[in-house]
């Protein structure tokens, strides 16, 4: 045959073998596809050219020589010279898992041995004693990060940015002498997976050699010479930049996910608060990281960090992914039809039968292919656009899956929701059946063991929601998506990108499925396009047309322009606007972006934020950008006026009167910073917060909101797992989120107003933000909390140890160690969280 001729069909016919091999045992295809070994030697060879090549080409050496596995595995040839091929594009983890699944081939010429060996010896670096082998990407940027000031990479999802991230860290931390590390991720939900990683990876070099803080309370560095890691989000990082008590301080500042500075309000608040860190830290060695964009270079850029600057990136991943088409066939309830997203064309894999009607209920459909995919095996992940549609897929799911044999893992966690969330919450019953749903309002300790239970295989099926995007690490050889979002708007090609690098586990498949269930009904063709996309900060996209949209919240005309979560991203614009004009002492930065069609626009914007009246010290304004200045001005004035300001401190929450005054609080914020919730929603709040911040248990909380709803409406309409969701849902909103930014500020202007008036506040302006977040006012619990626990374990240790409230928490752990955490009155799940931790 004239294979150069002949070589895209056989490609063609080699993808669609590999996907059909790879298929669930129920979809049945009565076609069968058959490779010839004159055309497998063809299809080896062409691999062996390409894996000398650089870039795409690798990536289609590798998609060639996987395919041929998949197809094949017990071919001789295929096995030598995937050996060969692994190691000459630096896929390590691919060789591993090609020798655990299938063995090595025997049949290695000694000139391309030598190779192998040479290909290894390249990429190995000795760490703690251990000699660990690198792919080209992460050997690159291990070598960067010891020698670049500033540095910005993007890489594919499963590129193992994040291993070696922790090796360096590792190495710093060892090397170091009294460090401080931030670490920054866009979630709560991230917080406790990157402190394990980073807690993990530093065992190996002594626990002494650093200390880890996951609470924005800066460490004294007069009193503590070991190195810290501190990891926050956004929020966290603004509140330790604007402590007062504990000066702060950066060496290292990670931007970790920092693609989510193009994304509407919180892309804003990544902007405003690494822009604050760099102008009180100058001299800060600094990283973002972001997967799958073409233009790295943007972040240095973006903050002036461009000389001594590096940037790559990365288009190689150890693991592939097939993009597939599902749709139904026409009068065939029960077959669907397969097509694979190619490069340049889509390639029909074919028409199966499916064990399951493809027309019932979406939540059904999901339900059961999710179910067909897994098999009780495999590792499926649902994309769900909300936690709604994510609980109701996974009762679905769990109504038609086959019983199962409950791992000893999966009974203790249970048994810990039974007991710690609700006895009908519905995550029980989907439990059951090896089965879950996962979503960023859910307990930290809920969310984690999920996580745990699906990387143990306890738990095979997840319908998962947004969290999936923002880092959080659940790789699955399936993902199913279906009509995907980003919040409410139709979801972007980078989302997808970055969705769909979470199928194909690295070191357990070569390949991962993404199914798209009837792309011709998505809201947008985001699964078709670019890999390498381009991105800009949500100020900057803001901006486009000149502000208009700030306009329009600065002269109190956005009502019927604009929508909620638009006014939100706006008032947070206007914030960042305004601080940059302090820092500027003029309107001139606007500047940067003018254009020829918004030149009109942008002096009027120029004009507004000039007109902004604010008699506040800039100090406050710039530790609350998140918060427009006008807005903080106006609480500034109401407290100022008040005559007896003393009735406005926030109390002690064990004080009587404590729960009124906070009530008092939210109303005076609802007036200043026009947050608009209905005055019948107050009470609720403020029960909810108060109970919160008491460090009252969360089943009780949900077990007293659902009696409470029961003996009001009667049993039969209230749903359990429904309020429990809304409960969660207003806990983690309201409260974590929009109260503890609010009081923060409140906290911050009334103290200026006592100061002003030269009254005592030290005693007695309770610092009721950092309560709000982390769910108590006891400092035991926040010491507690501050290393990393979960609220869930703090409460628990508090209640069966006398700690003093003085001490480091450090000395906590160290008293904690000296006993049989086992024989500790506290629920199994709780101590196992305690025996990782120490």
């Amino acid at each position: 045959m004239n294979s150069k001729k002949d070589m895209p069909r056989l490609l063609r016919e080699l993808t669609k073998a590999s996907v059909i091999k790879q298929l669930p045992k129920s979809f049945v295809q009565t076609d069968s596809v058959e490779i010839t070994d004159k055309q497998v030697s063809a299809l080896v060879s062409y691999s062996s050219i390409l894996s000398l090549g650089v870039g795409e080409d690798i990536n289609k050496s590798y998609e060639i020589i996987t395919r041929l596995l998949e197809h094949n595995s017990e071919n001789t040839l295929v096995k030598s010279a995937a050996e060969v091929i692994l190691s000459r594009i630096g896929n390590f983890p691919g060789k591993k898992l090609l020798e655990e699944r299938h063995g090595l081939g025997n049949s290695i010429s000694a000139p391309l041995r030598l190779e192998i060996i040479a290909r290894e010896s390249e990429n190995t670096i000795y760490c703690d004693d251990q000699e660990i082998q690198l792919t080209d990407f992460q050997l690159q940027l291990f070598n960067s990060l010891k020698v670049e000031r500033n540095l910005s990479i993007s890489a594919p999802t499963s590129a193992g940015k994040s291993f070696v991230l922790n090796l360096s860290l590792s190495e710093q931390i060892r090397d170091g002498n009294g460090e401080s590390i931030v670490y920054v991720v866009p979630t709560r939900a991230l917080i406790s997976e990157v402190s394990g990683r980073v807690r993990s990876a530093i065992k190996n070099i002594g626990s002494d050699k650093a200390i880890i803080r996951t609470a924005p309370f800066p460490i004294n560095r007069e009193k503590v010479k070991s190195n810290v890691v501190y990891i926050f989000t956004q929020e966290r990082l603004f509140s330790f930049l604007s402590s007062k008590d504990i000066l702060p301080h950066i060496d290292t500042l990670i931007i970790d996910e920092a693609h989510e500075i193009q994304k509407g309000k919180r892309g804003i608040i990544l902007q405003a608060a690494v822009d604050l860190a760099l102008n009180k830290f100058k001299n800060v060695k600094l990283l973002f990281a972001s997967p799958l964009i073409n233009n790295p270079e943007y972040f240095l850029s973006l903050f002036n960090r461009t000389d001594n600057g590096k940037f790559f990136t990365e288009v190689v991943s150890p693991v592939a992914q097939n993009i597939l088409l599902v749709n139904q066939v026409p009068k065939k309830t029960k077959r669907l039809s397969v097509t694979l997203v190619g490069e340049r064309e889509n390639i029909q894999i074919g028409e199966f039968d499916i064990p399951f009607v493809l027309r019932k209920s979406i939540a059904d459909q999901i339900a059961n292919f999710a179910l067909s995919l897994s098999g009780g095996d495999s590792a499926v992940i649902s994309f769900s656009n909300t936690p709604i549609s994510a609980e109701n897929r996974a009762i679905a799911a769990s109504k038609i899956a086959p019983k199962i044999d409950i791992s000893p893992e999966l009974e203790v966690f249970v048994n810990f929701v039974s007991s710690e969330i609700h006895p009908e919450y519905s995550l029980l019953y989907c439990l059951k059946k090896g089965i879950a749903f996962h979503y960023g309002n859910m307990p930290s300790l809920l969310r984690s063991g999920v996580e745990e239970l699906y990387k143990q295989g306890s738990i095979t099926t997840i319908f998962c929601t947004s969290t999936l995007l923002q880092g959080v690490n659940l790789p699955a050889k399936h993902i199913v998506i279906e009509n995907p979002k980003s919040g409410e708007n139709p979801m972007s090609r980078s989302d997808f990108l970055n969705l769909a690098g979470r199928s194909g586990r690295l070191l357990h498949e070569f390949h991962g499925n993404v199914w798209c269930i009837r792309p011709q009904d998505w809201d947008s063709e985001c699964y078709k396009g670019d890999k390498l996309q381009t991105i800009s900060s949500a100020i900057n996209n803001l901006m486009i047309d000149g502000g208009t949209e700030i306009q329009r919240v600065l002269s109190g005309n956005y009502t019927d322009h604009l929508d909620d979560k638009s006014s939100d991203e706006a008032n947070i614009a206007v914030g960042k606007l305004y601080n940059d004009y302090l820092d500027a002492k003029d309107s001139l930065f606007l500047e940067q972006y003018r254009s020829e069609n918004n030149s009109d626009s942008i002096d009027l914007t120029k004009h507004l934020i000039e007109s902004i009246q604010v008699t506040l010290p800039p100090e406050i304004v710039k530790n609350h950008q998140s918060i427009r200045p006008d807005y903080l001005e106006r609480l500034y004035l109401y407290l100022s006026s008040q005559n007896i300001l003393e009735n406005f401190y926030p109390i002690y929450p064990y004080t009587q009167g404590a729960k009124a005054r906070v009530e008092e609080i939210i109303k005076v914020l609802m007036h200043c910073f026009d947050w608009d919730i209905h005055e019948s929603y107050v009470p609720w709040l403020s029960f909810l917060s108060y109970q919160w911040v008491w460090g009252k248990p969360i089943g009780q909380i949900l077990s007293g909101r659902i009696t409470y709803l029961e003996e009001k409406k009667g049993k039969r309409d209230v749903n359990p797992s429904t309020e429990i969701r809304n409960c969660l849902k207003s806990l983690e909103t309201d409260v974590r989120f929009k109260m503890v930014k609010y009081f923060s500020a409140y906290i911050e202007i009334i103290r200026y107003v006592a100061e002003e008036r030269k009254l005592s506040t030290n005693e007695e302006i309770e610092a009721y933000h950092i309560y709000l977040e982390f769910g108590s006012c006891k400092k035991s619990i926040l010491n507690l909390m501050s290393v990393g626990l979960s609220r869930f374990t703090a409460l628990h240790l508090d209640r069966v140890f006398k700690f003093n409230e003085h001490d480091e928490p450090e000395n906590y752990i160290n008293q904690i160690k000296k006993v049989d955490i086992s024989s500790l009155n506290i629920p199994k799940l709780c101590a196992n969280e305690l025996i990782k931790f120490i």
